[in-house]
């Protein structure tokens, strides 16, 4: 290995030691309260170094938020784009995906949920930098319009607006998730996750078939 990709590596390195750092502050304080501070103390690296890497706070929780999107793009993408499917297959196939991905990566998911409520995106955080996320946002959304549409073509979906209820349904998915994962009570309402997700799939599947002819 050369020097150049050696650098270059530990450079990566870093870059993700404090995205990753950011991703547990901003997950617990949310944007407006965390500080560059508590990402330096999460990280274990000098301020020198975070801002060798990012100009501020701002750009910190950025990183954190398009890599996460990349992660949950590219996981809707493979199953997108594995062996041919019918539309109500591909369709349980993503939500199982966004459900998965949404367990594993809880922190995360808290972050896009507060950025989605539109508080930072409308209160100081640079336009072109929310651009970017609004992108990858777009681009998860476009693997669900297009299973819906497919659906539609075929006779299989009665939708007017693929695109709304490819919104609508993942907002579902994520209200069903706020009531059963890190819920203290759940339990107490009788609630488990296999069971919302399996009533949550039936639903969508319905609301997605409505109006079509038997």
């Amino acid at each position: 290995m050369g020097a150049r990709q050696r650098r270059e590596e530990e450079r990566r390195a870093r870059w993700e030691q404090i995205v990753d750092a950011a991703s547990t502050v901003f997950s617990e304080k949310g944007y407006y309260g965390a500080t560059i501070e508590d990402i330096e103390n999460a990280s274990r690296l000098t301020r020198g170094a975070i801002y060798y890497h990012f100009k501020g706070k701002e750009e910190i929780y950025i990183a954190v938020l398009a890599r996460g999107l990349r992660m949950l793009r590219d996981e809707l993408r493979r199953v997108s784009r594995g062996r041919s499917r019918s539309p109500r297959g591909l369709v349980v196939r993503l939500i199982d995906s966004y459900c998965e991905f949404s367990r594993q990566h809880k922190e995360y998911m808290r972050i896009l949920e507060h950025f989605y409520s539109g508080y930072e995106s409308q209160n100081g955080l640079r336009e072109g930098l929310v651009d970017e996320v609004n992108r990858l946002i777009l681009e998860c959304l476009e693997e669900a319009v297009g299973a819906l549409k497919k659906g539609v073509d075929t006779g299989a979906f009665a939708l007017e607006n693929p695109f709304t209820e490819a919104v609508l349904m993942w907002s579902i998915i994520g209200s069903a998730l706020r009531k059963t994962t890190d819920n203290p009570r759940a339990a107490f309402l009788g609630i488990d996750w296999d069971t919302m997700k399996a009533a949550l799939k039936a639903n969508i599947l319905a609301r997605l078939r409505a109006g079509v002819a038997e």
